[in-house]
């Protein structure tokens, strides 16, 4: 993997959003699989406070990738036969965000255990993990195909 100073400012800054994205996901994972009989209030409130962690990264996330001379413009100057892809992966940021908001309403609105069963609700939010997870990858695959760079963002 290149050192810092090989890389372009948008692919930097996309590089850190990305292993912040990262770990915030693997935090809200491990929210998910922490104890939660007899502690439901206290799995409840950990488990969103990591979902909201998730949605700030995400918006940053966004900024970078989306702002103008970001790494998706950046990405089209570079190899314009890549727009299918770039377009793909901007058409998913409204529905992960949307998911991020109809997943923090109902853990706010709703009680966990009764409503909402507890297995039923870690499964739905692992999914939604899940569909993050899946946009990162196809992000990884883009930036490999401009730049035949690994972004990494995991050490």
């Amino acid at each position: 993997m290149p050192d810092d100073q090989d890389l372009t400012a948008a692919l930097h800054e996309a590089r850190q959003r990305r292993k912040t994205l990262h770990d915030t996901l693997v935090h809200l994972e491990e929210a998910l699989s922490s104890p939660a009989a007899g502690r439901i209030p206290d799995w409840t409130a950990t488990v969103l406070k990591e979902l909201h962690e998730v949605r700030d990264a995400f918006e940053q996330h966004i900024v970078v990738t989306e702002q103008t001379d970001g790494l998706y413009d950046e990405i089209l100057e570079r190899a314009p036969r890549l727009a299918g892809n770039v377009r793909r992966l901007r058409d998913e940021h409204p529905e992960i965000r949307d998911g991020i908001a109809a997943n923090l309403e109902r853990l706010e609105q709703t009680e966990i255990g009764g409503d909402w069963p507890l297995d039923q609700a870690r499964d739905d939010l692992q999914r939604f993990i899940g569909s993050v997870i899946r946009h990162r990858q196809r992000g990884a695959d883009l930036v490999w195909e401009a730049y035949n760079v690994d972004i990494g963002g995991l050490e």
